[in-house]
C-alpha cells in the first residue's frame, strides 16, 4: 500500500467556481528548491486579491510530471499578465504554461508553451 499524500493538487485546493481556464506548472529539483519557494511565496503576494491561484508545493513527480513543481491556475483575461511576470522573474525555472480544455494530451502538448527549458514529460500517462 502507497503512502499518502502529503499534497494536494490545485484540482483539490482551487474555490468553488474558481475560472480555471490555465495552467503554469513550476517544476524544480533538490538544488534550485529554496529558490522554487521564494517564487511560490513572491506569486502568492503579487497576484493578492487577483484570479489567481497558488497551489502547495508538490516535492515528488506526479502524473505526466517527471519533477517536484507547483502550480498556479489562472483565467484566460490574466493570461498575460501571469505570462509576463512567470518570464521576467523564473530566473532558471522551467515552466510549462497550458490550456486547460480537458484533453490533457491536447492541453500538454499542442495547447502548451515553455518558459525556459523544456521538461520531458510522461505523455504515456494519457493514453
Amino acid at each position: 500500500m502507497s503512502e499518502p499524500r502529503s499534497f494536494k493538487v490545485n484540482s483539490q485546493l482551487l474555490p468553488t467556481g474558481f475560472p480555471r481556464e490555465f495552467d503554469a506548472h513550476i517544476y524544480f529539483n533538490d538544488a534550485n528548491r529554496t529558490f522554487a519557494e521564494e517564487f511560490r511565496a513572491k506569486a502568492i503576494k503579487e497576484f493578492a486579491g487577483q484570479k489567481v491561484f497558488t497551489g502547495e508545493m508538490i516535492p515528488v513527480a506526479i502524473g505526466p510530471h517527471p519533477t517536484p513543481m507547483f502550480e498556479i491556475n489562472f483565467p484566460k483575461e490574466m493570461f498575460t499578465d501571469v505570462v509576463l511576470w512567470l518570464m521576467k522573474e523564473r530566473k532558471d525555472l522551467s515552466v510549462l504554461v497550458h490550456e486547460l480544455t480537458g484533453d490533457d494530451l491536447y492541453d500538454h502538448t499542442q495547447a502548451a508553451m515553455w518558459l525556459g527549458p523544456e521538461v520531458p514529460l510522461k505523455y504515456d500517462v494519457f493514453k
